[in-house]
């Protein structure tokens, strides 16, 4: 029998100072959360082992019912450039204040009015919204940052009109991306590849495009990056590729080989060039003989990436899904 997936809504529950936060998993349908004994250590400022020996001792006294109240997840965690499945025990409301009212009964108590008032208003309105979650630069932050690019940045080149022809598509993404923070967005099914890029042929399609010759630099690898990445998207777990869909490994292709700065001079265009091949070798640049994304769009979303903190990448990734359609 397999272990349920932990698929949750995320929400974050702030320490006393503002500062830090924890990420607590709310399951609205049984009305409670979800914990490891590691974020219970955290919540509580304790050790994992001191958080152990309660629950331990909390069982042992029949304080809670130890099958009523733990719940073994499958949960995927990036390790590196990996992403590993883990089963790791979560503890539900019950066993977590067990704990913070022996540890630290203050907490627990902001801790259980501040899920109640996470219920409450979800019961309301039938969605959470996470005000802690990162956010991507609204549109007024995006002009700025293109504008900048536009005046330092040889790699690009972009008019007034080109920027305002990537701001609706962003717009457009931001939009959707709205629906995400509600839990109702979906990213689109996508489409399986046919074609299998590789490192060499990649190289190949580098030097013999347009741009190169244009500097000594052009194309010049700053380490074994640009390589990683193409063999990234092919990644497999037991079986089952990571990636699944051509769009997620062009959109992964894209931001890993723009964020690595895999190279000397050209780093953009050359992300931007091998994205493109991508998905014109597996059939998929065009829809009904129209480009899927244009060049003013690919162009700024490379910048934006770029520009962007590492913390973003999934909003990112769900933004260039988008944006594919």
């Amino acid at each position: 029998m397999k272990e349920p997936v932990i698929n949750n809504i995320l929400v974050s529950f702030k320490s006393d100072d503002g500062h830090e936060s924890l990420d607590v998993n709310f399951d609205p349908a049984h009305e409670t959360v979800w914990l490891t004994q590691t974020e219970i250590a955290d919540l509580f400022e304790t050790t994992t082992e001191n958080v152990v020996m309660h629950l331990q001792n909390i069982i042992k006294e029949n304080e809670i019912d130890e099958k009523a109240t733990t719940k073994v997840f499958l949960v995927v965690r990036n390790e590196g450039i990996r992403k590993v499945k883990r089963q790791i025990k979560h503890y539900n409301l019950d066993a977590i204040l067990s704990v913070g009212y022996r540890v630290k009964s203050k907490q627990a108590t902001k801790f259980r009015k501040w899920v109640n008032g996470v219920l409450s208003d979800y019961l309301k309105k039938g969605y959470i919204i996470n005000q802690t979650k990162i956010k991507i630069p609204n549109l007024s932050e995006i002009t700025q940052m293109l504008d900048t690019y536009r005046q330092f940045d040889g790699d690009l080149q972009l008019s007034g009109n080109d920027v305002l022809q990537f701001l609706i598509a962003y717009n457009r993404g931001l939009s959707i991306l709205d629906d995400y923070d509600h839990r109702t967005f979906r990213t689109p099914e996508g489409n399986r590849d046919t074609y299998l890029i590789n490192y060499i042929e990649c190289m190949d399609i580098i030097h013999r495009s347009k741009f190169s010759g244009k500097s000594d630099n052009f194309a010049r690898e700053r380490d074994q990056s640009f390589n990683s990445s193409i063999s990234t998207i092919y990644q497999t777990f037991d079986g089952e590729e990571l990636y699944p869909t051509l769009e997620s490994k062009a959109a992964n292709l894209l931001y890993l080989i723009t964020k690595n700065h895999s190279f000397i001079d050209g780093n953009k265009r050359i992300a931007s060039t091998i994205f493109l091949y991508f998905l014109d070798r597996n059939k998929a640049l065009f829809i009904s003989g129209r480009k899927r994304i244009n060049d003013e769009t690919l162009a700024a979303l490379t910048i934006l990436i770029a520009a962007s903190d590492p913390k973003d990448k999934e909003l990112l990734i769900n933004l260039i899904l988008v944006i594919l359609g």
